[in-house]
Parts: C-alpha cells; sequence; structure tokens
C-alpha cells in the first residue's frame, strides 16, 4: 500500500476516534431536560426532569410529570423519583412514584417510565413506556448541563 494512501487512513481513523470521544462528551444526559409524550389526541403530557451522574454510565435524578385529560376529573402532577442506564446512546430511565402533587392517588397512574435514543446535547427521542407506550421527546432546559 503505498505511503500516501496510509497516511490517509491514519488520519481518517485519528479524526474519527476523536469526534467519537467529543460527541460522547456532548450528549452526556445529565442535566435538565423538559419532555413530552403523545399518549393520546385529548390528553397532553409532560414535565420536567432532573438527572446527575452517579457513576459511568448510570444516573439519577427525578422527574415531574404532568398529565391533562378532559375525561379525567382533574390533572394529575406527578413527583417521581428515578434512575438511568447509558448503553452507547440508548439510555433507560426507570421511575417510582414519590408523590402525587395534584390529582388523587390512584392505582392507574403507572411510573413514567422512558426508553431513549440520544440525539444530541440537546434532544433525545424515543418511547413513554407507562399504563401504555407513547412517543416521547426530551429537549434540554435552558441552563444546559448542570
Amino acid at each position: 500500500m503505498p505511503f500516501r494512501n496510509r497516511l490517509t487512513i491514519l488520519a481518517f481513523g485519528a479524526l474519527t476516534l476523536g469526534l467519537t470521544a467529543q460527541a460522547d462528551e456532548v450528549a452526556n444526559p445529565a442535566g435538565k431536560w423538559i419532555f413530552t409524550a403523545k399518549i393520546n389526541s385529548t390528553c397532553e403530557f409532560g414535565g420536567q426532569a432532573f438527572l446527575e451522574q452517579t457513576e459511568p454510565n448510570r444516573y439519577k435524578g427525578e422527574i415531574t410529570a404532568r398529565q391533562s385529560c378532559p375525561e379525567l376529573p382533574e390533572d394529575y402532577l406527578v413527583r417521581q423519583t428515578c434512575e438511568a442506564s447509558r448503553l452507547g446512546n440508548q439510555l433507560s430511565v426507570r421511575c417510582s412514584i414519590a408523590e402525587f402533587l395534584n390529582g388523587f392517588e390512584s392505582e392507574y397512574y403507572y411510573p413514567d417510565n422512558f426508553t431513549l435514543t440520544i440525539a444530541s446535547s440537546e434532544r433525545m427521542h424515543g418511547a413513554l413506556v407507562s399504563a401504555s407506550t407513547a412517543p416521547a421527546v426530551w429537549t434540554r432546559d435552558d441552563g444546559g448541563i448542570s
């Protein structure tokens, strides 16, 4: 193989490794987020999340989810504690209900879990997995990584 081709391959490899490392740093899921999910045509679902890194690829945090449906007697506002794990660009967020801030406690309100793909440092998308499964989007809250 000619010297020039070897040099080109080495340069490309170094650039690729550098970009991959940089992308991993930039796409850190720790910090503040706003999330929404399309649970059906009449209900609104969304809230805020905060994740902090506890060890490599592990996070803990909290979400506050709001669900408003015309057919329900009241809106739900639910604080939940969460643990998350990352594998590559995939993030699994598993939550437990801490308290109902608004709305009566209901055996039919399940913890809000998420399976997400980390698209960038500003956006994650995937699914809300709770009483049902629905498309979900997380976008970085103002303030960025904290």
